[in-house]
């Protein structure tokens, strides 16, 4: 939920009970006002028939006329209000009420139930008459239901219009209140949000609440820790990659230089001794054949080796041709199973030879992995250079329509080596790596990283 809404909901909510307590107290002091005046009157009604009692004990009046009702009819009565005497059986005797007005019935029917059910059952005063120790009767007094919630609603009709109006008024006021105070939120959310994104550039501005603004000091401090960790991790990662290939490279130069030309040489001297043995001894033909033979075999595995150390297209050819060269080989591996496809555009070429050699090798695990487990018909890639934001950006795309069952769990190990070294050369570059299965079916790969940045 929403804070602004959420703290307006409790703001209204406690408005609401502290109407709803002023109500209950309103309706409460109604109450005994009407208990106050059920007393007085059983309280008048008593003294007036003990007098009579008295009367009667002094033989100045008839016991046969007890109780003199005529002066308890000629007492003023409340709209509603009831007085009665209950003799000892507990029996009435005598009632006397007081009629309802149309002004005593307004209150509302859901206002009069819950108003019987908590309040008019204490309403109701009685006194016993008794005189010489003898008990004669109780005078009981109380109000019908309706009187008396009529009374209470009076008090409290115009509390509840006022009432309503006025959380209305608090409730749009203090939604703006807490909307403006809680305006830096908004701010702070979106550098959340960057954070997420891994955009370590975005700061928040002080503000004046104390506790928002030390939320921004820690987020300004923690986003420039991670800015500073960050970019030691990718110079760190670009070292260590960049003098993997450059070791790479050098093995690879000294294994063309030595290994390769004593193997050449190997391979003459071989190819001689079949001749000379062709014509002198012809029983060491076959043997100088094989040997002839073993030597070349060697030399093949001698040049892929060279080529998965430091293919010799990247620098004499270009990363684009050495993509090409890598594409065609898979197409020539897969025997018409999967078709591979390379599509390129702007300036890649223009690439130092380290980067050149992490996006060939990028491609390369990433073709190999499709190869091995999307079981895919069409695998593409997608090499270009662009403009993002004032700055020069490279962006590497893999993907395939896997259609095998390895293509709906994804064509790449989650945690396989390949996905790692691949995170690790794109960190090297400084650049952003996504790699999971597509709402579409198949899966796909995304490299971006800037071509202005160290090392690219």
């Amino acid at each position: 939920m929403d804070l602004k809404w959420l703290l307006v909901r409790r703001i209204t909510s406690v408005a609401v009970a502290c109407f709803a307590a002023g109500a209950a107290l309103a309706i409460y002091q109604a109450a005994l006002k009407a208990q106050h005046r059920n007393t007085e009157l059983t309280e008048l009604v008593g003294r007036q028939l003990d007098l009579q009692l008295s009367r009667i004990g002094r033989s100045t009046d008839i016991p046969s006329n007890f109780p003199d009702w005529d002066l308890v009819t000629s007492l003023a009565l409340q709209p509603g209000q009831c007085v009665e005497l209950l003799g000892q059986d507990g029996l009435a005797k005598r009632l006397n009420c007081a009629g309802l007005n149309a002004e005593a019935t307004s209150a509302p029917e859901w206002f009069v139930w819950p108003y019987r059910a908590v309040i008019n059952d204490r309403l109701m005063a009685s006194r016993p008459i008794s005189f010489r120790g003898v008990t004669y009767g109780t005078v009981v007094a109380y109000y019908d239901t309706v009187a008396t919630a009529s009374a209470a609603w009076v008090t409290f009709a115009p509390l509840l219009g006022f009432a309503a109006g006025l959380v209305a008024i608090l409730c749009l006021v203090t939604y703006f209140v807490i909307d403006r105070a809680l305006l830096p939120t908004t701010q702070i959310l979106a550098g959340l949000n960057g954070l997420a994104r891994g955009d370590l550039t975005c700061r928040l501005p002080q503000v004046r609440l104390a506790e928002l603004n030390r939320i921004s000091q820690v987020f300004n401090a923690l986003s420039r820790d991670l800015s500073i960790a960050t970019a030691e991790r990718a110079e760190l990662a670009r070292q260590l990659v960049d003098a993997q290939e450059q070791e790479r490279r050098h093995i690879a130069r000294e294994l063309h230089d030595e290994i390769a030309q004593k193997l050449s040489a190997l391979n003459a001297h071989a190819a001689c001794l079949r001749t000379r043995a062709q014509r002198e001894a012809p029983a060491l033909a076959g043997e100088a054949r094989e040997l002839e033979k073993m030597t070349s075999d060697s030399m093949l595995t001698l040049r892929r080796t060279l080529t998965y150390l430091r293919p010799q297209e990247i620098d004499d050819l270009g990363l684009i041709q050495s993509l090409e060269a890598l594409v065609a080989q898979h197409n020539k591996t897969a025997g018409g199973r999967t078709a591979f496809k390379i599509e390129t555009s702007g300036p890649v070429e223009d690439l130092r030879a380290e980067t050149s050699a992490h996006v060939y090798r990028i491609v390369q695990e990433a073709l190999t992995n499709a190869s091995k487990h999307a079981n895919a018909r069409t695998v593409q890639v997608l090499l270009s250079q662009g403009s993002d934001n004032k700055r020069e950006t490279i962006r590497l795309s893999v993907i395939d329509d896997g259609v095998g069952s390895n293509a709906v769990e994804g064509s790449m190990p989650p945690a396989g080596a390949g996905l790692i070294g691949m995170r690790e050369r794109v960190m090297a570059l400084s650049g952003s790596f996504s790699a999971g299965p597509l709402p579409s079916g198949g899966f796909g790969l995304e490299v971006e990283f800037p071509t202005l940045q160290r090392g690219a």
